[in-house]
């Protein structure tokens, strides 16, 4: 019976396996897709650092580990209060969608993390977006800019 239910649900999953995705995320065409969105962008190495509105970000990313990041310093964890920690815990579950907060070298961080590979050009601009939206919404709305998902803190 478990032999039957699995054959059933993999011959269900496999149109959506078939499905051709395009072209699969390179390091050129993430710097790209930022360079046409973007502000002020710099291009050094792996690592792009860009404007959006007012918000200062950095693209980071690696193509033999296929990552990417991108991030936005929020302020430095000694000048934040303990209750916007918290808030920011309880955003990342709720309020700042595929964005999140992040504490990197005594820095609190916006940051998008996800495989180089799979990403389209939607979901980077929709990253960058989310990231700017996190960093400038931090210690009011904690948000990515879209609507919250899920309950309140």
């Amino acid at each position: 019976m478990r032999t039957a239910v699995f054959v059933a649900c993999a011959l269900l999953a496999a149109p959506g396996l078939a499905q051709d995705t395009g072209a699969r995320m390179t390091q050129e065409r993430l710097h790209a897709i930022i360079a046409e969105t973007a502000q002020d962008v710099r291009v050094q190495g792996n690592a792009v650092a860009f404007r959006l509105g007012e918000t200062q970000l950095i693209s980071i990313s690696d193509p033999k580990a296929d990552r990417m990041r991108i991030i936005a310093a929020v302020k430095p964890v000694e000048e934040a209060k303990p209750e916007e920690l918290l808030a920011s815990l309880y955003a990342n579950f709720h309020t700042v969608l595929d964005a999140r907060y992040a504490v990197s070298n005594g820095v609190i961080l916006a940051a998008y993390l996800h495989p180089l590979s799979p990403l389209t050009r939607e979901q980077i601009v929709s990253a960058m977006h989310q990231v700017a939206a996190a960093r400038e919404s931090f210690g009011s709305a904690f948000s990515g800019g879209g609507p919250a998902f899920g309950g309140s803190r």
